[in-house]
């Protein structure tokens, strides 16, 4: 259905006539931007509000089907945010917030996240325009995460981030790793009643303004352009076999995309196929390049899933190949001419030819140890795109003690033994190892989760022009449900329950486990009544029901391990 839709929209001879003028003679471009944008002489790229007070950038993302709260370290809400003028409660070092999406019944689809305070602030997504110092042809626009630089990349003396006089905030164009994107974590809600295929619609609102170009003007533009830097994040509960992006207009039930509502001419989506340059700032050349590389439009982790490359020196832990999926660009309208291609705006020829889709849509998996395993390897594949509740624990090394950087991942756990990485050929590690590691003095080594296997980066481009109605749009995520839900090799126990791996004072947590079935058992025969018997001397049968469903966990967890 999908290719037949693009087939239809590439080649619809009135749909690709009318597009051709308009995007050749319109001299109108619409605009996203912050209502609170800092217009002060010192004011960097970026900057909301006033310098040094507690004011977060508003008016780009629409929040009224959003609830952004701030909470303590340990979980607890606290403080304010408003809305209206960006104003948050004093924060401190570990605070943190969350930005939940509802949908039409109130029900929480997605929560949005951004980095804890002080490196990001609420509510986690704001706009950039006119970033001039991006490279290879990218939009100078962008929708990005709320965070801000560090002393190492900031031109401010006393930088640390948030807690500095005039923090500098990440913009389009900052160094790689400085929390661009903002993650969208999908939640349960999304995927409620849904056994496969596409779950329930996940909606970020966007405030649009109308603004006019000077006709006369050279390199007038009838769109504006916006890269969106953002992780998916499967929460669902489910695994997921792709994602689905459409844009258009409203939200839940009301929602509309761009090519229904005849409207893909002035709002549309695009993978920044043929848009590209080489050359920067002065000397760009637009040559007809792809912005992004096509096997970096939706991928997990290069730190797991990836070759060396200018940024990793090494393989990932997992693979040296990309994880991800292929994407494609689409149309949710079958009407002829609907999503049709028009001249490239950028290149002399004019070609190649862009499309004006609503839809972009993830195909088939990138082959890697995510998905797909070459030879026996215990644990691997991770399958289908992994929900929460089966991300896989490992132990990590913090070896500079900062928890505002990434700790190095040194072994995982595939279900029954500690394995070293994809250079090492998954070597596996003896437990008195990684018990020592446990027990280590100075609290470098923890155990924790593998959460990257679950954070999808994906790449794409906003394109939006004059004459949107109600001067609001709606980017819906949606994500899309597998119809394989078998657990991973390490969650083996009763509805795809997973165990906690042996380290350090938990490897002897089996045998503790069943050293409490046998008191059970003592105690159910005392003739003075212990907990299993009720006042009357008869026995509780919801006590003995608890100590039968003991019993059957042993025998489950025996006979799992005689199988593997």
């Amino acid at each position: 259905m999908n290719m037949e839709r693009i087939r239809r929209s590439t080649y619809g001879a009135m749909g690709l006539t009318f597009l051709s003028l308009l995007f050749a003679a319109n001299a109108y471009a619409a605009i996203i931007q912050n209502s609170n944008v800092d217009t002060s002489p010192d004011a960097f790229i970026g900057d909301c509000g006033v310098p040094g007070e507690l004011t977060a950038c508003i008016g780009g993302w629409n929040l009224d089907n959003v609830d952004v709260v701030l909470r303590y370290e340990d979980g607890l809400e606290f403080g304010s945010f408003d809305e209206d003028s960006g104003i948050y409660s004093l924060m401190t070092y570990g605070d943190y917030f969350e930005s939940s999406v509802n949908g039409d019944e109130g029900q929480v689809m997605a929560r949005i996240t951004g980095k804890d305070w002080p490196v990001g602030e609420p509510n986690a997504i704001k706009i950039v325009t006119g970033d001039s110092d991006v490279s290879h042809g990218k939009p100078q626009n962008c929708i990005i995460g709320s965070s801000f630089l560090s002393p190492d990349n900031s031109d401010i003396e006393d930088a640390n981030f948030l807690d500095s006089t005039h923090p500098q905030p990440v913009i389009c164009s900052s160094p790689f790793q400085t929390h661009k994107r903002f993650k969208v974590a999908m939640l349960p809600a999304s995927v409620d009643d849904i056994d496969s295929g596409d779950g329930h619609g996940i909606d970020l609102v966007f405030n649009v303004q109308d603004e006019t170009i000077d006709p006369e003007a050279e390199d007038q533009i009838a769109l504006r352009s916006y890269q969106v830097f953002s992780k998916i994040n499967n929460y669902t509960g489910r695994r997921l076999s792709g994602y689905k992006l459409v844009i258009g207009t409203g939200r839940g039930s009301e929602f509309k995309s761009a090519s229904e509502s005849n409207i893909e001419d002035r709002l549309h989506l695009s993978l920044g196929r043929g848009e590209g340059a080489s050359g920067g700032h002065e000397n760009l050349v637009y040559d007809g390049s792809d912005i992004f590389e096509s096997d970096s439009l939706a991928t997990f982790s290069h730190g797991l899933f990836g070759a060396p490359d200018k940024h990793f020196t090494s393989n990932g832990f997992f693979d040296m190949r990309t994880a991800g999926f292929d994407v494609l660009q689409g149309c949710m309208s079958t009407a002829d001419g609907a999503c049709a291609s028009y001249s490239n705006p950028m290149t002399e020829e004019g070609l190649p030819e862009l499309m004006a889709s609503d839809m972009i849509y993830s195909t088939s998996a990138l082959a890697s140890h995510y998905h797909e395993t070459l030879g026996v390897i215990e644990g691997l594949p991770l399958g289908e795109w992994l929900p929460s509740k089966w991300q896989p624990k490992a132990v990590f090394f913090d070896e500079d003690n900062d928890p505002e950087t990434d700790a190095t991942l040194i072994a995982w756990w595939d279900g029954n033994n500690w394995r070293g990485n994809y250079d090492e050929g998954f070597p596996v590690i003896d437990q008195t190892e990684i018990d020592w590691l446990a027990a280590n003095p100075n609290g470098l080594y923890e155990m924790g989760d593998i959460e990257d296997v679950l954070n999808l980066g994906i790449n794409y481009i906003i394109k939006v022009g004059n004459g949107i109605p109600g001067g609001t749009f709606t980017v819906r995520i949606i994500p899309v449900v597998s119809n394989n839900q078998t657990p991973p090799a390490w969650c083996t126990g009763f509805f795809g329950s997973c165990y906690e791996p042996p380290y350090g004072a938990t490897t002897q947590a089996e045998d503790a486990s069943e050293s409490d079935v046998e008191v059970v058992s003592a105690a159910a025969t005392d003739d003075g009544g212990g907990c299993t018997l009720s006042q009357n001397g008869r026995l509780d049968p919801t006590l003995l029901l608890l100590f039968v469903i003991a019993l059957v966990q042993i025998f489950w967890r025996r006979h799992s391990s005689r199988a593997s």
